[in-house]
């Protein structure tokens, strides 16, 4: 009998250059009513089937995302059985956990792809250590700066727990600079990672008359890299791909606007309720 493969949804944060200049991060702009980007993604993530969540951020900004989406949320599957005599017994709670950036990588490649790479590299590293069947064999990873329905995936759920998955809008994906979901393993991971070291500049350059700093500004060009750099060596042949009719970026301030013009009436998904879980000792009131 084979054992349940385990999804990790990973939700990049970190790393977005963008103009809104506003007194909250990005990821905390409005889509809706009490809707913000980054539970867009956090609901794409539970429709899709994923056994845990991570959510990529500064430290400085987890607590207000934490503040609004909580430490869990129900799989919305498990979480309207409405046939079921005792519906709380088959529910299946799906934990969300923050992680911050490494110290190391600041200002060296934290861009906004680093952030997902290095999201797929922790959710591996602390759940492997812990089993090796809980150790993830697949992550998905979401961005909060576009939006599409994230209803879409429960549609192709089973899609993606057989198959490698890439979200595409007029055929274009993530090598496009879309911020649409796509599945990465831990193998093409590996990959990226040493791409990182291989593309980018460093601090030091060798000269003919030996190693000499290069300028400031050319310094680590990998933290400049965008989506389509990053996951460009990427091989998509071999993927499903599910095609979206309807998608909008909202990653500066003229698409923001031109997306919440056009969207009046979007509203927040029912499974996006703040819950956390219970303290040792402490019952539910």
């Amino acid at each position: 009998m084979s054992l349940k493969k385990h999804t990790a949804g990973i939700i990049p944060v970190a790393g977005l250059k963008t103009d809104f200049d506003m007194p909250w991060h990005e990821s905390l702009m409005p889509i809706g009513p009490n809707y913000l980007a980054v539970e867009r993604a956090v609901a794409e993530c539970a429709y899709a089937g994923c056994d845990s969540i991570w959510i990529v951020c500064d430290d400085s900004v987890s607590p207000l995302i934490r503040y609004q989406i909580g430490e869990k949320i129900q799989d919305p599957v498990y979480n309207y059985r409405h046939y079921e005599f005792d519906k709380s017994a088959v529910k299946k709670p799906i934990r969300i956990y923050y992680v911050p950036l490494a110290i190391k990588d600041i200002n060296k490649r934290d861009n906004l792809a680093w952030s997902a790479i290095f999201g797929v590299q922790t959710a591996s590293k602390i759940l492997g250590s812990l089993s090796a069947q809980l150790k993830p064999d697949k992550f998905l990873v979401t961005w909060p700066y576009g939006y599409c329905d994230p209803w879409i995936m429960r549609e192709h759920r089973k899609t993606l727990l057989e198959n490698q998955v890439v979200v595409t809008h007029n055929g274009e994906s993530v090598k496009d600079n879309k911020y649409l979901s796509f599945t990465l393993t831990s193998r093409q991971v590996d990959k990226l990672i040493k791409e990182s070291i291989t593309t980018s500049s460093g601090l030091w350059v060798e000269t003919e008359h030996g190693k000499e700093k290069l300028p400031i500004e050319q310094r680590y060009s990998y933290r400049n890299y965008d989506l389509k750099k990053v996951f460009n060596s990427l091989d998509f042949s071999s993927y499903t791909i599910i095609e979206v009719e309807k998608y909008a970026p909202i990653d500066c301030w003229s698409s923001y606007c031109k997306f919440v013009s056009n969207n009046q009436e979007l509203r927040k998904p029912k499974i996006l309720q703040y819950s956390e879980w219970n303290e040792i000792g402490v019952d539910n009131e």
